[in-house]
């Protein structure tokens, strides 16, 4: 600011961040339906390039800090299976509601080729209409698969960071993970994680309807509540009423003698020496197998009644 003798200039600059903000959300606003501005007709088979909601940014890794994306490695034939698997092991640690001891690989004998085959492989999987639904289903229910994506020499050449896309890949579509979204100052960016041949890379931004990034993303179907994510042995309990279960650090319950005896065969042994040893074991939900906690056999106590053996369980994965 050189103008030392005018105030009205310092509180302009001073002020420049707030008023950014103030313009973003209004030309978003000005794309609600029923604004008087013209709404562009939509191409039912081409999502639209424009958002009419949600917030200005959102990152998949901010809601679910316990997602891990990193891989080591892969190889440029596996990248549109690894992408798919990458994708499924993230929203099964978002049923897990941690990070996850069992994943998915890929297996040199598969037989499938491509993300939506791999999708469908494990429950289905579904298209998107516009940017709004994968917005939704980015803030719902986890990341999102570009399988439009086009590695062109053009981007190539305009990406600082292209070294992180594998330029063999060139030419040809190049699946991509979507884990979220930014508000930039020249307009919206998906934030997505390519894979190379070094593994993931850092997180990179590719606009909104460029080089087909939107044409064609899909996910999951399944919610993956049904797969264990959690090496065993595994009690069997009845699922919480509580949704903040994964947050506690123990759990008292009461049990019939017949499930009492079901957890003396996961445990193995005396309940006496379970008791002093603290075995580990893992309790999961009959219905969600994806629910599941490891922990040891804190106090075993009798009881009158039609549940009879009062266990109570420390939970060992605060």
């Amino acid at each position: 600011d050189k103008h030392n003798n005018d105030s009205r200039a310092t509180n302009i600059f001073q002020n420049l961040n707030s008023f950014y903000n103030t313009c973003v959300s209004k030309i978003l606003n000005d794309r609600k339906p029923g604004s008087q501005q013209r709404e562009r007709k939509k191409n039912p088979k081409c999502p639209s390039k424009t958002s009419t909601s949600g917030p200005l940014e959102f990152d998949v890794r901010d809601k679910w800090n316990f997602l891990d994306l990193n891989l080591k490695n892969c190889e440029a034939k596996y990248i549109p299976l690894q992408v798919a698997y990458q994708c499924i092991n993230a929203r099964g640690a978002i049923a897990h509601c941690r990070k996850t001891q069992c994943s998915y690989k890929i297996k040199e004998s598969c037989s499938v080729h491509n993300v939506e085959e791999v999708f469908h492989k494990n429950g289905g999987s579904r298209n998107f209409e516009d940017i709004d639904d994968i917005k939704h289903e980015l803030m719902t229910k986890g990341p999102v698969v570009s399988t439009s994506f086009l590695l062109s020499k053009t981007f190539m050449n305009k990406c600082e960071k292209s070294f992180w896309f594998d330029k063999s890949l060139i030419g040809k579509e190049y699946p991509l993970l979507i884990v979220g979204w930014k508000m930039t100052s020249f307009g919206e960016v998906w934030l997505v994680q390519p894979l190379t041949r070094n593994g993931s890379s850092e997180i990179q931004r590719v606009a909104f309807g460029q080089f087909g990034i939107d044409d064609h993303c899909i996910a999951p179907l399944s919610s993956f509540e049904d797969i264990p994510w959690q090496s065993g042995p595994y009690f069997d309990l009845p699922p919480s009423t509580k949704t903040e279960w994964h947050t506690w650090t123990g759990i008292k319950t009461s049990i019939r003698s017949n499930d009492l005896e079901k957890l003396g065969e996961v445990l193995g042994e005396d309940f006496a020496k379970v008791l002093k040893a603290k075995k580990k074991f893992v309790i999961r939900s009959k219905t969600r197998h994806a629910q599941s906690r490891a922990g040891y056999l804190k106090a075993l106590t009798w009881q009158a009644g039609e549940f009879p053996w009062c266990v109570e369980i420390t939970f060992l994965d605060g």
